[in-house]
Parts: structure tokens; sequence; C-alpha cells
């Protein structure tokens, strides 16, 4: 009896595994927490397909994935100035809008529209979310009064204990910018500035998602961090029901981007990939994704939907465009300039 029990179970696992194998699969390359899991078993199961979910801690390493082309990548995400270096090194599909039915129901953000027209990408991306980079601090032990600009960062006297994002596009941004230089500067003298900038400055470490969970817990006074970052850090701690300690500090000058869907021509499964687009343009999906990850909506249906009475967010929550500051957006750079920000980075580490 034992034996023949055995056998069943033995049968039951091997059709199990068939079936699964049998599956269709996408593979999917992403930010860190920037999906909702619970909407990629949603979409497994309306489509009995199996997705194979990968993450990146930056545009560059995506890059290198996408390029390596060891896994046959379906969907990416990658920032407005990678999506147009993939474009111009033909790594991207275009997108085929008769396959996205949930577009003709939607209405993108103009203000997000604006950001991206004529620059010859709109082809081969659909926005998925946009923000802003900005400084999260600890209420209790960052006066206000100091939040002024990004020199707080850079006071290489402070007793604030600070943060840097550990990418190297950002930090040498905001270091630009706390010289009054724009953010994708390529002149020489400005460059050497922001590196002096950048080892000056007296960091406790360089990191990245870590970044928000150190200021909460006071391990950090301030740090660079996204937009998204910090909302979804308040919004964990408001459902948590725990002191909110922390705060989110806009200089007038910051950098402003925009994700988006791609699908690298190493995909296998352009028909399921766009399945997976059309999927997240679905209101009720985009909402509940947005507020699981905490960035700001590109649909316009779905940031009315979130700051209604159903979801109750604050306008200022999702509107990353400023009506006093400046907002300026990353552009395209080749290998070597960005080996540059690379090595001016390094060399602040070390310092």
């Amino acid at each position: 009896m034992k034996k023949l029990l055995l056998l069943v179970s033995v049968l039951t696992i091997t059709l199990v595994l068939s079936a699964c194998g049998s599956k269709e699969k996408l593979y999917v390359l992403n930010w860190g927490e920037y999906m909702d899991p619970e909407i990629i078993e949603m979409f497994e199961d309306e489509y009995n397909v199996v997705v194979v979910y990968d993450e990146v801690g930056s545009n560059e390493e995506m890059e290198v994935k996408i390029k390596a082309g060891t896994t046959a990548y379906d969907v990416a995400f990658p920032s407005d100035y990678m999506i147009d270096k993939l474009r111009q090194q033909n790594l991207l599909n275009e997108i085929d809008y008769d396959l996205l039915g949930g577009f003709d129901d939607v209405t993108m953000k103009p203000e997000v529209e604006a950001l991206y027209a004529g620059k010859g990408y709109e082809p081969y991306f659909i926005p998925y979310f946009w923000g802003t980079i900005g400084i999260m601090y600890n209420t209790d032990s960052v006066l206000e009064e100091d939040l002024t600009g990004w020199d707080i960062l850079f006071d290489p006297e402070t007793n604030y204990k600070i943060g840097m994002y550990d990418s190297a596009r950002d930090a040498v941004a905001v270091a630009l910018l706390s010289n009054g230089h724009n953010v994708n500067s390529n002149v020489a003298s400005e460059l050497e500035e922001a590196g002096n900038t950048l080892k000056n400055a007296n960091f406790e470490l360089f990191g990245d998602d870590q970044l928000k969970t150190l200021v909460q817990a006071g391990n950090l006074d301030l740090a660079l961090v996204y937009s998204g970052d910090y909302f979804d850090t308040l919004y964990v701690a408001e459902e948590d029901e725990v002191e909110i300690n922390f705060g989110y500090f806009v200089p007038e000058i910051t950098n402003i981007w925009v994700d988006g869907f791609v699908i690298p021509t190493t995909s296998e499964n352009t028909d399921l990939a766009h399945k997976f687009i059309n999927f997240f343009l679905n209101v009720e999906v985009s909402a509940q994704n947005s507020d699981w990850v905490g960035y700001a909506p590109v649909l316009t249906e779905t940031y009315d939907l979130l700051v209604s009475d159903e979801y109750g967010y604050d306008y200022d929550n999702y509107n990353p465009i400023s009506e006093t500051g400046s907002r300026q957006m990353f552009e395209f750079i080749s290998d070597d300039r960005f080996d540059e920000l690379n090595q001016i980075l390094n060399a602040a580490k070390i310092n």
C-alpha cells in the first residue's frame, strides 16, 4: 500500500511539474520593489503563464543584461535616457499599439507626454511611472530651516549623517545641481567641480533601497532618494500606524524622470509581452500597482482614482511637476561619458 501511495505521489508531482514546464514563460527585467507581486500572480492566472522576474539596481545594469542576451527578456523597465540609448543601439522593438486594446480606454497625463515629446523614442515604450529625486530626512534630527537646497548634502563640516545614492548618474547630477549647473553638463571644469564636491562631502555611506529605511530608523539623518522611496515608506508607516518621523524635501531644481515598459529585441514572445503591458493599462490594476509601489501614476484615470475617496491620496504626492521650481531630464550619454561619471563617483567613495 505504501509503495502504491508513493507511486501515486511521484506521478502527481511529475504531472504538476510537467504542467508548469509546458506553460508559456514571460521574462521580465525590472527594478527592485517596483511591481506588486499580487498583480504578477493575477496576470499568470489570467493567461495561464509563468512570469520569470529578475531585478536590477540601475539602468546601466539593465542595459548590460539586455545586451548580453543570456536571458531573452520580453519586457524591461528602463528610464527615459536609457530607453533612448537602447533604441539607438537597435535593442528595442517598436510597440504595436494594435495589440494594446487598453490604450484606447485611458489617457496619458499631458505633463508626462510633454517630458518625452519629440525626443525620438516615443514609439519604443509605454510610460510606467514618473517622479523626482530629492532628500529624505529624519524630522527628529534635521532642522527644516537647514533644508534650503542640495548644499545640505555636501557640507564637509556637517554633523548630519548623510547617505548618498550609489548611482553615478544621480550622485554626479546632484553635485552639479548644488554647484548651479545642469544635470547633463559635459563641461570638463563643471564635472571636475562636481567631483570635488562629492569627494569633500562627509557621507556616512553609499547605498540604494536601504537608504529610506535607515533614515526612518534614525541611522541616517539625510539621504538622496527617489520620490517613490519616500512615499512608499510613508504609506507603509501610515498603514502600520507608526510615528511619521521623516519628510521629503525637493530642492527648487531637480531631476525628473519617466520609466517605461519596453520590449527588447531579445524577446521571443512579443505577443505575450504586449498582453503584459496591456494588463497594466487597466485602471484598477494600475491603481493597485501604484498604491503598492508608491510612485506617481502616468495615466489620468489612475491618478483620478488614487486621489478619490477610495484611495484618498494627496494631490502633491502625485505631482512631480513643480509650479515654482525647475525640472531637468537626463539625456542619452555615451559609454565613455558614463565611464567618466563612474570614475568621479568611485573617486569620492575612496576619498
